[in-house]
């Protein structure tokens, strides 16, 4: 009875770090309303080689996902990390966006740790200021190489609606370092600061 209750215990424990080191999780952002920005959906995937993943995800009242013009939802893989891998997109009914990202082959995403896409969000003209959460639904569906799946539960980003630009900044979730990474006034993330004002690691920097 003693032996079968510490495999137990020892078997949740290593689910637990397996769930640690496979997980996704998202970049934080800020805008202002009626403008439009991208999020980065990033996969930690130490633990294991992962080869898919399925996940819906929950956007606040008053921010919604871009459509392109035929309808589709605006987003963008990283070809870094998704070398042979496609990415399948809808906005159900209730305005959730489900995404799909896998490859025919069973290929495996590049890297451990990082981005693996963008999505593209909208705040509404009249959207109410203030900190918000993108989230996602119910469980998201995490493949490995040799088609075994887990789960990854309750995944949370920040996102700041905001009407005074020069109060836009970025928003430490604990998850994600912010200290090198640059953002322009709408709250978009640049890769170089060029003329004007910037934020870096949360704070207003003016380039010349």
């Amino acid at each position: 009875m003693k032996k079968l209750y510490f495999l137990l215990l020892a078997t949740m424990a290593w689910g637990s770090a397996l769930a640690q080191d496979n997980a996704f999780y998202f970049t934080d952002v800020a805008l202002m309303p009626g403008t439009t920005t991208n999020i980065e959906l990033c996969m930690r995937n130490t633990a294991t080689d992962l080869t898919c993943l399925e996940a819906e995800i929950q956007l606040p009242e008053g921010l919604n996902v871009v459509l392109d013009e035929d309808g589709n939802p605006v987003a963008t893989l990283y070809g870094n990390r998704t070398t042979a891998h496609e990415i399948l997109t809808n906005v159900l009914d209730n305005g959730n966006l489900k995404l799909l990202i896998s490859s025919i082959g069973g290929d495996l995403f590049s890297g451990e740790e990082g981005p693996l896409l963008s999505f593209c969000v909208e705040a509404d003209e009249d959207a109410p200021t203030g900190e918000y959460q993108v989230e996602t639904v119910g469980e998201s569906l995490l493949v490995n190489i040799s088609a075994e799946a887990s789960y990854s539960v309750g995944v949370t980003g920040n996102v700041l609606i905001t009407d005074d630009p020069t109060g836009i900044k970025t928003i430490d979730n604990g998850q994600l370092t912010t200290d090198d990474k640059i953002y322009n006034l709408a709250g978009q993330r640049v890769s170089k600061a060029k003329n004007g004002i910037f934020i870096r690691g949360g704070k207003k920097v003016l380039e010349k």
